[in-house]
C-alpha cells in the first residue's frame, strides 16, 4: 500500500502497515509505523501531528483510504513514528445530534445529518419510504442507521455506510464481490471454522403479568437435534408479544476465518465467494484485516454465514410521551412519600 501524509508519500519509510475494518466498527482503520530518526542526515524529516489527513492507495494508484490521524506514539529508541487513522465515519460514531423527524426519507436524513457534521455526500441508496422518528442524543451513525432500519421494514433490504474517499455512500450491505473467489487451492493459506450451542434458546416461556402461563414459543428441529433450552417472556401490553418472544430464540452460532493472499476489494459489509474443504458457497464478511509486510498483501477476514444489517431502534413520539409520564408518575410518588415522612417527624418533634 502507497501511504501519504497531507501531500507527503513516506511510502518508502513504512516499516508495517494495517488496514482494517469491520461490520461493527463502522469506521475503517489505517494503523503504519515509518522510519523517523534525528539522529540520521539521510533519513527525512516527515512532519505529522493529530489531525493531519492520510491517504492509502492500492497498486494501481487509486484511492483505498482517506481519514484523519487520531494517535500517534513516538520512539526514539526504535525510530518510528506509529500512527492510527480513521476514516471519515469517525465523525458520525462519535457526533451526538437531537433531531425530530417526520415523515422524511433514510436518505434525505442522511444528507441533512451530513451537512450538520460537514461530512460530504456520495452515493445514498435510495428508498423512498418515508420514516418517522426521535434521534435523542443519538450519534450520528445511530440515527442514519434507525432511519434505514426502519426503511428495511419496508424494502426488504439491508444497508450499510461505508466511505468512498471523502464521501459517504449508503450502499445495500452484503453485495457481492465480482471476479473474486477465495480458493484453497489457488489463493487460501488457512481457514478455520467454529460452532458452539453455549448460547443457544430453543424455547421461550410466555407468561402473563401475575407469572401464569400463557404459551410457548419454540424450534422443535433444535430441541430433537440439541436438548431444551428455555427462557421466559413476560407479556408486555405495549409490545407484540409473538414478535418479541420470538425474538429471544437463538441459533448455533457459527463463525469462519480465512488468511488469503490481500484483494483491496475485499472489505467488510460485502460478501465473497469461497470454496475450501470447511467453507463452499457465498459468505458476508464481517471484518477484514490487510497486511503490507516486505511486499506482501495478505488478508484476514471474519466470515459470517447470514447478511446481517447493524439495526438501530428508533423511538416515536407516543413512547417518548409515555416514559414522560411514567417518569412523572414516578417522581410524584416519591414527592408524596417524602412529606408523609416529614409530617411523621414534626408530629413526633410536636409530641
Amino acid at each position: 500500500m502507497k501511504v501519504k501524509i497531507m501531500q507527503t508519500d513516506i511510502s518508502h519509510l513504512l516499516t508495517s502497515c494495517t488496514w482494517s475494518g469491520s461490520r461493527l466498527n463502522v469506521a475503517r482503520k489505517l494503523e503504519f509505523s515509518f522510519v523517523q530518526d534525528d539522529r540520521d542526515p539521510n533519513v527525512p524529516v516527515i512532519d505529522v501531528d493529530n489531525g493531519y489527513t492520510c491517504y492509502g492507495y492500492d497498486d494501481a494508484g487509486n484511492l483505498v483510504f482517506e481519514g484523519n490521524i487520531y494517535a500517534l506514539e513516538r520512539d526514539r529508541t526504535k525510530a518510528t513514528v506509529r500512527v492510527t487513522a480513521f476514516d471519515h465515519l469517525i465523525v458520525h460514531a462519535r457526533s451526538k445530534t437531537t433531531r425530530k423527524f417526520d415523515h422524511i426519507t433514510a436518505e434525505d436524513i442522511t444528507r441533512q445529518l451530513c451537512a450538520e457534521l460537514g461530512v460530504l455526500i456520495g452515493d445514498i441508496a435510495e428508498t423512498a419510504v418515508p420514516v418517522s422518528f426521535i434521534a435523542n442524543a443519538k450519534t450520528g451513525y445511530q440515527t442514519i442507521m434507525g432511519a434505514y432500519t426502519e426503511a428495511a421494514k419496508v424494502t426488504g433490504k439491508k444497508y450499510h455506510p461505508v466511505m468512498n474517499g471523502a464521501k459517504l455512500d449508503i450502499v445495500e450491505k452484503g453485495t457481492l464481490i465480482e471476479g473474486y473467489t477465495a480458493d484453497s487451492a489457488r489463493n487460501m493459506e488457512e481457514s478455520t471454522y467454529k460452532e458452539s450451542i453455549e448460547q443457544l434458546i430453543d424455547q421461550v416461556l410466555i407468561v402473563d403479568e401475575e407469572g401464569n402461563r400463557v404459551d410457548y414459543v419454540k424450534n422443535d428441529e433444535h430441541i430433537r437435534k440439541y436438548s431444551m433450552f428455555q427462557e421466559v417472556y413476560k407479556t408486555d401490553p405495549n409490545k407484540d408479544t409473538q414478535t418479541e418472544a420470538k425474538a429471544l430464540l437463538t441459533k448455533p452460532e457459527r463463525s469462519g476465518y480465512i488468511t488469503a493472499l490481500g484483494d483491496y476489494r475485499v472489505k467488510s459489509s460485502y460478501s465473497i465467494i469461497v470454496k475450501d474443504s470447511l467453507f463452499k458457497g457465498q459468505f458476508w464478511v464481517k471484518s477484514d484485516m490487510h497486511t503490507f509486510v516486505d511486499g506482501k498483501h495478505e488478508m484476514k477476514l471474519e466470515l459470517e454465514f447470514e447478511n446481517l444489517m447493524n439495526e438501530e431502534k428508533t423511538e416515536k413520539e407516543k413512547e417518548k410521551k409515555k416514559k414522560e409520564t411514567e417518569g412523572g408518575k414516578k417522581r410524584r410518588g416519591r414527592g408524596h412519600s417524602k412529606r408523609g415522612e416529614l409530617r411523621e417527624q414534626d408530629a413526633g418533634d410536636t409530641a
